[in-house]
This record gives structure tokens, sequence and C-alpha cells, in this order.
């Protein structure tokens, strides 16, 4: 049987419709990451449909001093009980539960799924309270992760009452979602193939990792460059990190005549030596290459984005689906990148960029040397504009499936479970 929530409902009033958002954070919460398509998710659909939104999180260590974010109510929960085995984790967070469990006023809980049999827990809380509250469950593109939980629930079915298996809390909190949002056709294929052995495609709503129009413009980011593009490259990420391979850049050669890369991120002293070794061998590395460091305040990165005419992803992989693609479509930039899983989503077969071969110095540099021609037919293409609308969460979380459940009531969860 699953997991039952105990009979307590607290006296936890709030008026109005809501939309929660909930994660299980292993550190404290922090702008950084609500800003992320984590939070920008429940800020769309609450602008959009006018609903109230509070941000509910449960973390290992809470932050004293953030309980407002953008205006909004943060409810910060710590975890107890904190020696408890991982396969009890869910016990950690029973005041989270029975405050839910207790809300009035509660329509739709935006759920990011971390630890399967918590997140289920906390989904089963708010629908006790209401059959009726809409349950939308917002998947990363971690293709791999997908498979792993589906050959775990493949080797462990029919025993998972004894052990807790994380496959099938993952699989009952799908079955219980009113709307699934995935990244990337990988994953989207995957979910409709009959995973876990539910017919999730009536539900499902795919999108990319995306930006708010709504969240940016009230940072004072401009919808369009305000002055001239240059002809400038961004790279920008964590650039010291293995899976970045920042020296292949420089390996390749130097960017198209008349052209500079532009790097926006932390270098480490490893790092920094492998640029000093490269500045010693060319005299003008100062002219083809800068660094502008970490850039935290959002129209300067954007500006950074704006003032330029195309993206570099150079990736080892395995990633899901860099949120910089994102950026780039809404700042209007070509991108350039490895053949990582998302390169295909992200520049629509290669049809808005270009696609090279990881980890290798030449492919790197043909696309260098192609650079100038296809950027200037992706400039001048009528329709390069319309596709960067699925990179921005305003659009792309207008669909169907998502429109249903801000309309005329949710399904009750006994029709839920297929």
């Amino acid at each position: 049987m699953p997991i039952r929530i105990f009979s307590f409902v607290g006296r936890f009033d709030v008026s109005g419709k809501l939309i929660l958002y909930y994660n299980d954070l292993e550190f404290s919460p922090s702008d950084a990451f609500l800003t992320r398509d984590f939070g920008q998710v429940p800020f769309v659909l609450a602008e959009k449909h006018g609903l109230d939104l509070e941000y509910w999180i449960s973390a290992m260590d809470p932050n004293p001093g953030y309980n407002r974010f953008r205006g909004k109510i943060v409810r910060q929960y710590a975890k107890a009980l904190r020696g408890l085995p991982k396969r009890l984790d869910f016990l950690k967070n029973l005041k989270l539960y029975r405050d839910i469990a207790g809300l009035n006023g509660l329509t739709h809980l935006v759920l990011f799924p971390f630890t399967p049999v918590t997140d289920y827990v906390v989904a089963r809380a708010a629908k006790r309270r209401r059959d009726t509250v809409k349950l939308v469950v917002k998947l990363d593109a971690n293709a791999e992760f997908l498979r792993s939980v589906e050959a775990d629930w493949e080797r462990h079915g029919g025993r998972w009452n004894r052990r807790l298996r994380q496959a099938h809390y993952y699989r009952e909190l799908l079955a219980m979602a009113d709307v699934v949002i995935c990244e990337t056709t990988v994953c989207e294929d995957i979910l409709r193939a009959n995973f876990l052995g539910l017919q999730l495609g009536h539900k499902l709503a795919k999108t990319f990792s995306g930006v708010s129009e709504t969240w940016l413009a009230s940072l004072g980011v401009p919808a369009a460059p305000v002055e001239p593009r240059r002809s400038s490259i961004v790279v920008s990420g964590r650039l010291s990190i293995w899976v970045k391979y920042t020296s292949l850049i420089f390996e390749a050669g130097p960017p198209p005549p008349g052209w500079t890369i532009e790097f926006v991120g932390e270098i480490d002293e490893t790092m920094a030596g492998t640029i000093a070794t490269y500045r010693a061998d060319d005299p003008h590395f100062d002219e083809r290459y800068r660094f502008h460091g970490v850039i935290t305040d959002k129209r300067a990165y954007y500006d950074v984005l704006m003032r330029s005419r195309a993206l570099l992803m150079n990736s080892r992989g395995p990633e899901g689906f860099p949120n910089v693609y994102a950026d780039a479509h809404f700042s209007g930039l070509f991108i350039v990148t490895s053949d990582i899983a998302s390169s295909i989503d992200a520049t629509d077969g290669g049809r808005w960029g270009i696609i090279y071969a990881r980890e290798d110095a030449a492919a790197l540099r043909a696309a260098f040397d192609a650079l100038p021609r296809r950027i200037a037919a992706f400039e001048n293409a009528s329709d390069a504009r319309s596709y960067r609308n699925a990179f921005i969460w305003e659009h792309s979380l207008d669909q169907p499936a998502i429109r249903r459940i801000f309309a005329n009531g949710a399904v009750p969860l006994s029709q839920t479970r297929k």
C-alpha cells in the first residue's frame, strides 16, 4: 500500500488561490537557486492566471533571513530527525506535511521532484485537504535519470512495499500529477513510451529550459538590444570545470577575423594558468579574448549577451538542458554548440546554430570558419525570432494540458490513476 498521510489537519488559513512551490534542498535557499526555472515556472503560472504565490521549501539548513522573494512569502522548514537512514528521509518533513494538509485556499501545487518518497508524501498531503488541488510536476532534462528509474522499476517492481523503492514513489507521483512538464524531445519520447507502465501522453507538456519575460522586465532587462551588436561570441558558465573544456576553445585557434570571444564566469587558478600560457604564445590574445568574470547583476549579464551575436556552448557532456541556451534565445543569439544531447533541441536540428563534434578542436575550428556566413543567414531569417518563444516561459507554458488545469476544476485523484 502507498504511504498514508496521518489524519492531522492544522489551522493554517490563507485566503485566495495559491500556487505552492516545494523543494527538498540539501543547502540553504537563495536567490541564485530560485531565479532558475525552479522559481520562474510557478512565478509565470501565478502571474498568468492571477493566483497568489508562496514558496514552501524544506532544507537541511534553512536561511533564517530569507523569508521573502520577489515580493512573495518564502516558508522554510528545517528537516528534523537527521539521523534517520536515507530510505526514511521522508519522516524528516512531518511539520511541512501537517501544514500543507491543513492549508485552506490551496488550488495548485508546483513540485520539482528530487527525493521521490518525500515528494510523493507532500503531494498526497496537498491532495488530502482538497481532492481537486491540481498538481504540476516539473521534471528536468536528465534523460539518463529517467532511464535509471525505469530500470529500477523493472528490477524491483512488486517489492516496493518492503523497501520503500524510489522508483515506485516516482511512479506514484507521476500518476497523481495533473500535468507533467518535461524538457527536451528525448525526455518526452521516454515518458510517452509507457514509462513505468503509465499512459502520460494526455498530461504531458514539453518545454525547454526557459526564461521569463515578465521576470526579466521587472529587473530592468530590455526585451531587445538597445545598441548595435558587436561581432563577438559569448562563452558563459563555470569555465574552470572539466565538463566545459574551456582550453579547447584556445586550442581551436582564434575566432574569425574581426571577432572576439567574451568569457563570462569564474576562473580558478588552474584555468588562469592555462590562459596565461596561451596569452604568452599569442601577441593578439587580448584583442581576441576578453574575460568578464562572474556577473551577478542580471541586467549587466544580459547586456553582454545582447551586445554579442553568438553563444558558444563548448561541453564534453553529459548535461541536461543548460539554462544558457534560453539566455541565448532570449537575447537573439546564434548558437554554436558541441553535440551534447540538448544541442538538437537548442538549435532546431542545426537550423539556428552549428553543432560540432565535442572534444574536437578541428571541428570547433571549422565551426568558427563557418560562423560569419551562417550567422548572416540567421539574422536575416524572418522566422528565427518565432523559434525563440519555445525558450520563454510565458509562451512555452501556454499549452492545452496546462491551460486545462487552470479552468473548470481539477480531475479528482481517483480518476488520475491509469
